[in-house]
């Protein structure tokens, strides 16, 4: 069985009136001769519009591993670059069977419309049949060579009927229906007369006509002499506006099933005339004055919107990932579009630039992965075999079958200048309505939720660095402060060592006295306090080790409120024997209700020890008042914790070390453990910061922040 081709169809933009009749004939042909389409719409080159530049890079995507052939609208694509700029971008698919629709690329067959015939007519029939004189002419851009043909067409026709041409009739716009309501509110407003307009395109007449009737009331305008219009392509609309327009047929019927049939032969090998040239031709109506012009012969489906805008917009409004996909099952259903990919880049986001495509070092990520997938009506499990593949394949083997024709639209997934993937679509018919939307607003909840993911790995990536420097930094600490001991009892166990050896010498020596025994044993003693006052120290490290510091490396994430801390802090209060023997003052202004991220337990842990240390500070101080504050408040976006004493404040030489190794001022009877773990805790698990400040005999104030929880 014959292989089925594949082509690839460029295109400025589908839902525009002129590229959309484009578009559906083109995919018609390749209906007609069995040939897979799969359509890049780019929009054009150089467009002042910074969302079109960001979809230029649609033409990048186009790689000769799995496409036959390409068909390019090349006048629409360079409608605002010279054709020599435009036929230096085509080298890049050379070797590749191409067609191109507007202008003449080498190597490629160029089908072209022959402009002025069209034009001349329209502008002979405005001057003989109904008697116009002073005809406004509303031009394309000056670089595109249809626009220039029919410039020339409109003066020649001028000239030919020994009408003198008026610069001041001749207006340029940009082939866009905005430009052609700027230009005739200009016309207007400054009051030009004119008998008729004629526009270089459909779009720009349209615009005109809409300029015409918002400007009716405010300037008194009669229509009957105000709104004669007339453009040129013959697209859908103009047969739907009322009245019905006057316009030049280009053969697009012809033109689109020729280049299908012309791409096909050039694909098996056979001989193609280079450049084709096909006839334009005036279509009567009603917008010239014509009576009993030509009324609409059809109405395609693809002008029928069956799902108002808002509701794909308002159904995929979600920033979770989960939801995100749920939604656009649902609005794939709506829609009727049968199947849907949507694929993020390998490696990051990608930043591209206006004149990216253009530049020899631009290239998209070589990878990406299928992060949703909805095939035949229905969404599939991605499984590994078709998790990842190459950017340019556009989609993985599976669905690039022989078993059936398809059509798929590729189109970029962006915000701003930030590229993160891109959108595969199956068109199952002529609706091509819905699918900006739905790519607009897939971009836009997709970087949402992108940017939540990235920025949830981010924080967890720093809370894990924070984590393993504080695991790291207390391993130090305790290594550091445990040696001294470890060495103290390895002199210690030599010490016993020599005074047993001495002792087994006494024994049989008649020299040695009892006193010189009980002196060795005196000795002996000695050591083996010290042995015990080194495990009693080394016990109590890890004592608090195990206590404080067992829930460092825990994963779990909770939420508690100011309410829920404050309760806590008052049992401590009243229950730890220690903390009662001071004047404890709580201040709170900040809402109860205010959420904090992180284990409660380990917040309550270190404000008990804050209160401890604080109420230690007084001991050994006459008169000692034992008054600690503590103050909870809201600062900006973050809760602020404060514990206040007014005890012997901490010396220089140990508050520069603190947080940072195992320091304490309560001699033996301190390890300085616990303020390390709290400050392991605040920066490791819950992003926030400790500090102190303090003065010699005027007391210390350890500051705690965290931030608030993103509700807030």
């Amino acid at each position: 069985m014959k292989k089925r081709r594949t082509i690839v169809f460029l295109v400025n933009d589908i839902d525009v009136s002129y590229s959309n009749l484009v578009y559906l004939m083109t995919k018609k042909a390749a209906e007609k001769y069995d040939c897979n389409l799969i359509v890049y719409e780019g929009r054009s080159f150089n467009n002042p519009s910074m969302a079109d530049s960001q979809h230029q890079i649609s033409y990048s995507f186009v790689d000769n591993t799995r496409l036959d052939g390409i068909i390019i609208t090349s006048a629409t694509i360079a409608c605002f670059i010279s054709d020599e700029e435009f036929v230096e971008f085509c080298k890049r698919y050379e070797g590749i069977p191409l067609v191109s629709l507007g202008i003449v690329v080498p190597h490629a067959t160029s089908i072209l419309v022959d402009n002025k015939p069209g034009m001349k007519s329209q502008v002979e029939h405005l001057i003989k049949d109904h008697g116009f004189k002073k005809i406004v002419y509303i031009s394309g851009p000056p670089t595109n060579t249809d626009s220039v043909e029919r410039l020339e067409a409109y003066c020649e026709a001028l000239r030919e009927n020994d009408i003198e041409i008026d610069d001041g009739l001749i207006f340029y716009g940009d082939f866009m229906a905005q430009s052609g309501y700027d230009i005739i509110k200009e016309i207007i407003k400054n009051g030009i007369e004119y008998d008729a307009v004629v526009c270089a395109n459909d779009e720009m007449a349209f615009g005109a006509i809409k300029g015409i009737r918002d400007l009716k009331d405010a300037y008194n305008l009669d229509l009957t002499q105000k709104g004669v219009i007339c453009g040129f392509d013959d697209s859908i609309t103009s047969r739907l506006v009322k009245p019905s327009l006057t316009t030049v047929r280009q053969p697009i019927e012809e033109m689109c099933f020729y280049a299908v049939e012309a791409i096909l032969k050039k694909i098996e090998g056979e001989k193609v005339e280079d450049v084709v040239k096909l006839p334009s031709v005036l279509v009567k109506r009603e917008s010239c004055g014509c009576k009993n012009a030509a009324e609409v012969d059809f109405v395609s489906d693809s002008s029928l919107r069956l799902v108002p805008g808002q509701r794909i917009h308002e159904n995929l409004q979600t920033y979770s990932l989960d939801e995100l996909f749920d939604c656009i099952t649902r609005t794939l259903k709506l829609c009727s579009i049968r199947s849907c990919f949507i694929f993020k880049y390998c490696g990051g986001t990608l930043l591209y630039e206006v004149d990216s495509i253009f530049r020899d070092d631009f290239r998209l990520p070589e990878d990406s992965e299928l992060i949703y997938a909805y095939y035949n009506d229905e969404r599939i499990t991605i499984e590994d075999s078709i998790k990842y593949i190459k950017t340019r394949c556009i989609i993985p083997d599976r669905f690039f079958n022989e078993d059936r024709r398809f059509t798929y639209l590729v189109n970029p997934l962006f915000f701003y200048d930030e590229h993160f993937g891109y959108v595969c679509f199956e068109v199952a018919n002529d609706d091509v309505l819905n699918f900006e939307p739905i790519r607009g607003q897939i971009s836009n909840t997709l970087n949402g939720a992108l940017m939540l993911m990235e920025r949830a790995k981010m924080e967890e990536s720093l809370r894990e660095t924070e984590r393993l420097a504080s695991l790291g930094q207390l391993i130090g600490g305790i290594s550091h402060n445990l040696m001294t001991p470890i060495m103290s009892i390895s002199g210690a166990c030599f010490g016993l060592e020599d005074l047993v050896h001495e002792y087994m010498a006494s024994i049989e020596d008649p020299s040695v006295t009892v006193q010189d025994h009980k002196e060795i044993a005196r000795d002996m003693q000695e050591w083996i306090n010290k042995l015990k006052e080194y495990n009693s120290y080394m016990s109590n490290v890890i004592a608090t080790v195990k206590s404080q510091a067992v829930q460092l490396n825990s994963d779990a994430i909770n939420e508690f409120t100011i309410e829920e801390l404050v309760d806590r802090v008052k049992f401590i209060k009243n229950n730890n024997p220690q903390i009662r023997k001071a004047v404890l003052n709580c201040k709170i202004d900040i809402d109860g209700k205010t959420a904090i991220r992180g284990d409660i337990s380990n917040l309550v842990q270190i404000i008990e020890n804050l209160l401890i240390n604080a109420v230690q500070s007084y001991e050994g101080m006459d008169n000692a008042s034992n008054i600690v504050d503590l103050h909870i408040l809201k600062e900006e976006n973050m809760v602020k914790c404060i514990v206040r004493d007014y005890g012997k404040g901490i010396p220089n030489e140990i508050r520069d070390r603190l947080f940072r190794r195992m320091v304490t001022t309560k001699g033996k009877n301190g390890t300085g453990l616990s303020l390390l773990l709290s400050y392991s805790t605040i920066k490791g698990k819950f992003g926030g910061e400790l500090w102190v400040e303090s003065k010699e005999n005027e007391g210390s104030a350890f500051y705690v922040t965290i931030p608030l929880t993103d509700r807030e």
